[in-house]
């Protein structure tokens, strides 16, 4: 026959197991205070981000920090599942444990390529030239320089701005 603890030993074990976790609450709760108590640098991409394609997590996670939010992307496929490093006015998509895709967001305010993300079609022609025959809502340039193709695609929105610009490795 077992016998139970008695009732005293187990209101102990809660009263500790309570108190250990009020502290390690209070701890978390004061790292977090002082994290949000100081001031954070801005997000900056390079002036040509294609710098970060190729790049590891752990290289974002050194250069930009924790992202402000990491979410799965499906694909048609399931080998053209993603997972999307979300810095608010950009976000990166990894596969095979390297960043494969950037997409910049209008809200991105520093200039890329010469121009401002939600720049009309003809600021970014003056930068990146024409772009390559394409339908009317998003249009793509091959970006020189790399020793594999890098593409843009910016899709434009009803006000002939820029709306999201993606860059990636076309041959990923």
């Amino acid at each position: 026959m077992m016998r139970r603890p008695p009732n005293s030993f187990l209101t102990f074990c809660l009263c500790l197991a309570a108190a250990a976790a009020g502290a390690q609450a209070a701890r978390s709760a004061s790292a977090l205070a002082s994290a949000e108590a100081r001031p954070t640098a801005p997000r900056a991409l390079p002036a040509d981000p294609a710098e970060l394609l190729g790049a590891s997590p752990a290289e974002l996670f050194a250069r930009y920090g924790a992202p402000d939010a990491v979410y799965a992307v499906r694909g048609a496929e399931a080998w053209q599942d993603d997972v999307a490093f979300d810095y608010a006015d950009f976000a990166a998509f990894i596969f095979g444990g390297r960043v494969w895709q950037l997409l910049i967001r209008p809200s991105y305010r520093e200039p890329v390529w010469g121009f401002v993300p939600g720049a009309e079609l003809e600021r970014m022609q003056a930068s990146l030239g024409l772009p390559e025959p394409t339908d009317d809502a998003e249009l793509e340039w091959a970006l020189p320089f790399r020793g594999w193709p890098v593409r843009l695609r910016v899709l434009f929105g009803q006000d002939g701005r820029a709306r999201e610009l993606y860059l990636y490795r076309a041959d990923f």
